[in-house]
């Protein structure tokens, strides 16, 4: 009797024992179902955001590209802007120094009737067909031109010359041939006491509205600024002359016939 008793209590610790163990394995079972839940979830809110993310990251991308055309596009419109501006700059500043070359070509300036030049003028020979620089100076009693590599020669029984114009060694040469009208002798600054024979030639000019003949004496000028002076001789009873000013009068431009 006491074996059977024994045996059920036995019996029933074990029943009760198993089902505690059971108890607590669906307890856990549950409790680890719940966190795999809960990382799932948490996985796939990760995944939504990375998603979003880079759709957010390729839509700047697309909008940093667009930025950067649009800035390209502005900067070749500049560029273009700033050409068109540029040519109409140039386009207005020649209008301006034409109607200005214009003004100065149609007005000779006067004063009491008689023409004003500056300190240093344009001159037209007409036997070379161009125009030189001309210095006037009114404490030279004649007139000089330059004059290089002269020859004489006579010609119909009169004494001749023949001389290179061109005030520069390298340029072109520009032959001039013209009747003497006489020789005049120069004191030379470089050996006291010896004077320089030189013949005298009369030339067609022309300075701004003055034409007319005057006599140059022929010399050497290619050390000196300007090809040619302007003494009184030229001057007298029918110039003035600015020294404040320059170029008063614009290149003599002769008419094609």
């Amino acid at each position: 009797m006491l074996l059977k008793r024994t045996a059920i209590i036995t019996l029933s610790t074990l029943f009760l024992t198993v089902g505690c163990i059971s108890i607590s394995t669906d307890e856990e079972t549950q409790k680890v179902e719940t966190t795999l839940q809960a990382q799932e979830t948490k996985i796939t809110e990760l995944e939504a955001a990375l998603t979003e993310s880079k759709v957010d990251a390729e839509q700047k991308q697309l909008e940093l590209a667009e930025a950067k055309s649009n800035l390209e596009r502005l900067k070749r419109e500049k560029q273009t802007l700033d050409e068109e501006l540029q040519q109409k700059i140039l386009i207005e500043r020649s209008r301006a120094k034409s109607s200005k070359q214009v003004a100065k070509e149609t007005v000779n300036p006067q004063y009491q009737d008689k023409t004003v030049l500056g300190q240093a003028e344009w001159i037209y020979v007409t036997k070379a067909k161009q125009n030189f620089k001309a210095r006037i100076d009114t404490g030279a009693t004649t007139s000089s031109i330059n004059a290089v590599d002269i020859q004489e020669f006579e010609r119909d029984g009169k004494d001749w010359v023949k001389f290179n114009i061109t005030h520069s060694k390298d340029g072109d040469k520009k032959i001039i041939e013209a009747p003497v009208v006489r020789y005049v002798k120069i004191l030379q600054s470089s050996e006291p006491g010896e004077y320089d024979r030189r013949p005298v030639v009369e030339l067609h000019v022309r300075i701004g509205g003055v034409a007319h003949k005057s006599e140059f004496t022929l010399t050497d000028r290619l050390h000196m600024d300007y090809p040619v002076l302007i003494g009184r001789s030229f001057i007298q009873d029918v110039i003035l002359v600015d020294v404040s000013q320059d170029y008063i009068h614009p290149k003599y431009q002769p008419q094609d016939k």
